[in-house]
């Protein structure tokens, strides 16, 4: 690896060691982390290079920073396998909670001055939702035609009409919101994660990567670190999920029409679809047999996550303001 960087990047190799699943090195006291880089695109990495550019001009601690290679790319092959290098700091102390230090970013991101098209999702959940739900009922279809070969197969047949309605329920959702509520400025695009929880720094553990980031609604990391706090402590999240709420609306209050999305996105079944996806393009049986016990989990644990969703407001701690309406086939509150 050390002759590869030198030829991509122009650096020597001064200390190689490893960063969770990353490898980082250092040179001249400087400290650089190679991050996957599957399905990106060069205009995506330019975009993200620009929200760190803003970022750090801004005074949010630490930001990695995008490094081109010597031949002006943002991306490059090791082995066969897309990487990017990001110049990482050390990661600091945290002196505000997440709820607070998310508030900040996401309102950096409503105000950057910068047209944001490749790395941008808002407004698009209801037609990437769709896409991903029509792949998996033609690849169900199938299945079904054919017959179960293994367990998963099994399972997977019986369960997705069930996670086909729950998907459904989200896609209208979404669209009953657009139709119901008029968004403010909270509800402006703003600098979000792909997926918060798989985000290192979160937990203190490395520099804010901007391989991490897209351009969406806020609701996009609030849903997704209140799903994370669910399925960690199932419906002992509950403390922990009106915390952080209240952390972030200290700094950036939510409007009615956020709210909305934080629900749809809670409705829509994304750990389902991911553990299905995983399983099937697993090559290693060690894989496939964990996803097998991560569905088995999700099963067991459909009716409880129907109760969490029918409190969801109370939860939150906003049922007395915020009116999200109810779906139908749910168990009262």
């Amino acid at each position: 690896m050390e002759e590869w960087v030198r030829e991509q990047y122009g650096m020597r190799v001064e200390r190689l060691e490893r960063s969770g699943r990353h490898a980082a090195f250092w040179h001249r006291q400087e400290r650089f982390l190679l991050v996957p880089a599957d399905g990106q695109s060069e205009a995506e990495m330019e975009e993200r290079q620009q929200m760190s550019r803003y970022l750090r001009a801004k005074g949010v601690d630490g930001v990695g920073e995008l490094v081109k290679t010597t031949s002006g790319t943002y991306i490059a092959s090791y082995n066969g396998q897309p990487l990017a290098l990001v110049r990482a700091p050390l990661p600091a102390a945290r002196f505000r909670s997440l709820g607070r230090e998310l508030a900040v970013m996401h309102e950096c991101g409503r105000t950057c001055p910068w047209p944001i098209v490749a790395c941008r999702r808002i407004g698009q959940w209801r037609e990437l939702w769709a896409k991903r739900i029509d792949q998996m009922e033609a690849f169900w279809s199938s299945k079904l035609a054919s017959g179960p070969s293994s367990l998963f197969d099994r399972l997977f047949i019986e369960s997705f009409p069930y996670y086909l309605g729950l998907a459904e329920n989200a896609v209208q959702y979404v669209a009953d919101t657009e139709i119901d509520e008029e968004p403010g400025r909270i509800d402006y695009a703003a600098f979000c994660h792909e997926r918060l929880p798989e985000a290192k720094w979160v937990g203190g553990g490395e520099a804010k990567l901007p391989t991490d980031w897209v351009y969406d609604h806020c609701a996009r990391d609030l849903a997704e670190w209140v799903r994370h706090l669910y399925e960690k402590s199932g419906l002992g999240c509950q403390r922990a999920v009106r915390q952080f709420f209240q952390e972030y609306e200290h700094a950036a209050p939510l409007s009615p029409f956020a709210w909305r999305l934080v629900y749809a996105r809670l409705l829509f079944p994304l750990s389902y679809f991911e553990c299905v996806e995983a399983y099937y393009i697993a090559v290693d049986e060690s894989e496939r047999t964990r996803r097998e016990g991560e569905l088995r989990r999700l099963l067991d644990r459909s009716h409880e996550y129907e109760r969490f969703l029918a409190s969801f407001a109370k939860i939150a701690g906003i049922s007395k303001r915020i009116r999200l309406p109810a779906v139908e086939w749910l168990p009262p509150a």
